[in-house]
């Protein structure tokens, strides 16, 4: 009996390029890579994805979708909050993907409603559009930014890490403390 290979579609190409960017990282991903995880060549993917740069914003949009929607309280505060916690959730998931965060914008349909479910919160809060936007990109900057801070690999020359269980207890009672 011929198994009946599942058809390729936008979605099944954007699930193989994050199965191959979580185990290998961005540079990883290419048509060629892509059509081999699915079996196919690697032209009959542009039925689906225009380009590498769609592959791209598709992984942008694929990290996304698995933010839970967060329910509206009462404090725009407490809600930004929820969605940053989210977002670095789905990021800690994905880390390689997090340097798309930090240099591709939102272009996508299902990634500019993220953005605008934010922005309607500060804009609800009392924001000017300026300072929604303002405030919104700071967000996103802080959580992409400690993201890959805080998983990028320490590079072969890099100092030594600080031992801060050995620092004086009385200059540095806060980084004892955490450490």
């Amino acid at each position: 009996m011929k198994k009946v290979r599942e058809p390729v579609s936008r979605e099944r190409i954007l699930a193989a390029a994050l199965e191959i960017v979580d185990a290998e990282g961005l540079g990883a991903v290419s048509m060629r890579r892509l059509g081999d995880a699915l079996g196919v060549e690697a032209m009959s993917l542009y039925n689906h994805v225009p380009n590498k740069a769609a592959v791209l914003d598709g992984l942008f949009e694929a990290v996304l979708s698995e933010i839970e929607p967060v329910r509206r309280s009462k404090s725009w505060s407490l809600d930004l909050r929820h969605r940053a916690r989210a977002f670095r959730a789905a990021l800690l998931r994905h880390p390689h993907v997090a340097p798309l965060f930090a240099t591709r914008p939102a272009v996508t349909l299902a990634s500019l409603a993220h953005v605008e479910a934010a922005l309607e919160v500060l804009r609800e809060a009392g924001f000017a559009r300026g300072e929604a936007v303002g405030v919104f990109q700071v967000l996103v900057a802080f959580v992409v930014g400690h993201t890959l801070g805080s998983t990028a690999a320490l590079a072969p020359d890099a100092p030594a890490p600080v031992d801060y269980t050995s620092l004086d207890r009385d200059a540095f009672p806060r980084m004892r403390e955490l450490a």
